[in-house]
């Protein structure tokens, strides 16, 4: 709940606007669930964030859970990561919230205290209680969807860490060595290889950065910074108050690394990300920090882009520590339907292969490939650059 919490830090001015008003009345749009009087056609509003692979996949498995549902109709919003949560926060304060959505282990807190979200239907998964429902999922990655006993999540759709990918060609034109492959990094010789790896122009501006990440998406902050501040052994709450401690000692210290890696080393600049998988497939970024997740889009994008994985760098003085979250599905806890809300949500996470072989996306449910083999292991065969 700590983590939680922690996570949940940099977005709360922006979401708590909409949260205050959102009431556990929220109907889907288009009256929801309800049944149409002259089609009978049973309506599930279902909302996701914005990535391109996931879209064309969540297309199709609509399709053909609505072939194998007749009556059914899944009506399918995304939005951009940016704004995605805003959205749902939205569509709640105005009775309108969707029946199925994902969402950040982050927002759990705030989903539970508001009883926006409902405990899962084990019984749609063939189990006969909410133990025997866990252990169809990797051990402990159900943990932060778990408050008094009650599971809030149907699965996760994507269980992520973050690695550090490099452009091969950008570090050899430079003359550097490549990152090792188990071993990571030091903040200072990213700050190095930042360095040498920008291009400028005649005037220092900067026309190929070293490293870029969406730093207008607040969430991104988090997921890089507070990795960099818990490695210094420091801690974005003060324990004792349990109030933001943003004047630490390692506060301090990862802050103004951020700031000489744009004024010291004129290595990055915020003003010149667009997307951050197109600039890095498009060579115009030499360093970014993803989950896996990445691969698809760039490799689709540029399927000659020569790239590998490292290890998330770490300060020289510090613990190895990285980020692990994850997105998950949620049901609605005013949805007129529910039963038939957890079905799809079922049959959107027993195709973990599916959505890793398309999106990138890990899953922790325990269910096998196509080919009968542990998803764990095919995973491994199938990407070995991770």
């Amino acid at each position: 709940m700590k983590r939680l919490i922690v996570i949940s830090l940099l977005l709360v001015v922006a979401l708590l606007a909409a949260a205050c008003t959102a009431v556990p009345a929220a109907q889907p749009a288009d009256e929801g669930a309800a049944m149409t009087e002259d089609t009978g056609t049973v309506k599930l509003v279902y909302m996701t964030h914005s990535h391109d692979p996931a879209n064309r996949l969540n297309d199709q498995l609509i399709q053909e859970f609505e072939e194998l549902h007749p009556g059914v109709e899944i009506v399918y919003d995304h939005a951009p990561h940016a704004n995605f949560e805003q959205k749902i926060l939205t569509a709640y304060a105005g009775g309108e919230g969707p029946d199925v959505f994902w969402a950040g282990d982050w927002m759990v807190p705030q989903f539970t205290a508001n009883n926006m979200v409902a405990p899962v239907d084990y019984t749609q998964y063939g189990v006969n209680s909410m133990e025997e429902f866990i252990d169809l999922f990797e051990p402990g990655s159900l943990d932060p969807f778990i408050v008094d006993g009650q599971v809030y999540t149907g699965g996760t759709s994507e269980y992520n860490t973050f690695s550090l990918l490099y452009n091969v060609d950008h570090f050899e034109e430079a003359g550097l060595p490549l990152p090792p492959d188990d071993e990571p990094l030091t903040w200072a010789q990213f700050a190095e290889y930042a360095q040498q790896l920008a291009q400028r122009d005649e005037n220092g501006n900067l026309t190929r950065v070293a490293f870029q990440m969406p730093f207008g998406v607040p969430i991104w902050t988090v997921l890089i910074q507070e990795p960099m501040l818990r490695q210094l052994g420091g801690d974005l709450i003060d324990p004792e108050t349990g109030k933001p401690n943003f004047t630490s000692p390692e506060m301090v210290q990862v802050m103004q690394y951020w700031q000489d890696l744009r004024f010291k080393y004129n290595a990055i600049d915020p003003a010149l990300e667009l997307d951050l998988l197109t600039d890095f497939a498009n060579e115009n970024v030499s360093m970014i920090i993803a989950g896996p997740w990445a691969l698809p889009p760039i490799d689709e994008n540029n399927p000659d882009l020569n790239y590998r994985i490292a290890p998330l760098p770490k300060w020289a003085d510090g613990d190895r520590v990285t980020t692990m979250y994850a997105w998950a599905w949620f049901v609605n806890s005013a949805t007129e339907n529910p039963e038939l809300a957890w079905q799809f949500v079922e049959f959107l996470t027993s195709k973990a292969d599916l959505w890793w072989d398309d999106v990138g996306y890990v899953q922790a449910r325990k269910v096998k490939a196509a080919n009968g083999e542990d998803m764990v292991d095919y995973r491994i065969e199938s990407e070995p650059r991770l």
